[in-house]
């Protein structure tokens, strides 16, 4: 089974999306699907393209991501990954790694996710914000870079769990991807003490990770 399925819903009449990826409050049970796609951004780049059709100004067919046969907040047999967020988050400049522009990413970004504090954004904004950012710091010579981060609407697992003291906790693990985009590349890896490695000649867009948060109150 392909890991991200496209569906399609029903489109609320009143309704008005705020970008080509967005879902209507509660939506109704999708209709049928009609693609499937083992990433994240090729299956939304399918839906995006679906809804952007001149014919959807008039037709009641929207579509959506999802991820077929896990158990989803708003259905019970699939995920719903769309509207993807976007956060801009910094990571520590990995030794011996140069980049060519302020989109570079170096490929072990990894093993150094930084924390994702900054509030969502669109993708255009993102970009902008790491390009003024990674343009500093070539200029300063920060031990920071700042690379940009797609969160899937519902999270992957929720476990809910209380104490004697009646402290709720909810614990949710969310699916991320770092993007690399169309405009950068992964940097030079030549000096890096690991550049012999095949990390270093890796040529990826995405790069799949996974955010725990823990939010407790009392009751």
């Amino acid at each position: 089974m392909a890991k991200y399925q496209v569906s399609i819903i029903e489109r609320p009449k009143q309704w008005q999306p705020d970008g080509p990826d967005d879902v209507p409050p509660g939506p109704a049970k999708p209709l049928e699907a009609i693609s499937d796609h083992d990433t994240l951004f090729v299956a939304v780049r399918a839906a995006v393209e679906h809804n952007k059709a001149p014919a959807r100004t008039s037709d009641e067919r929207w579509a959506v991501v999802v991820e077929p046969g896990v158990l989803g907040r708003t259905w019970r047999n699939a995920r719903l990954c769309t509207p993807l967020s976007y956060k801009v988050t910094s990571i520590w400049w990995p030794e011996g790694w140069e980049p060519s522009s302020p989109l570079d990413v170096p490929n072990c970004v990894w093993r150094s996710q930084g924390d994702l504090d900054r509030q969502p954004t669109t993708y255009a904004q993102a970009v902008a914000t790491i390009r003024a950012l990674n343009q500093q710091s070539m200029d300063r010579f920060s031990p920071l870079w700042y690379v940009v981060v797609a969160v899937e609407n519902e999270p992957i697992s929720q476990t809910v769990s209380y104490d004697p003291a009646g402290t709720e906790t909810t614990v949710q693990v969310r699916r991320l991807h770092v993007v690399r985009s169309d405009e950068g590349g992964r940097g030079d890896c030549s000096h890096c003490p690991a550049s012999s490695f095949d990390c270093a000649r890796e040529d990826w867009k995405s790069r799949e990770q996974s955010l725990t948060t823990t939010e407790t109150q009392s009751r």
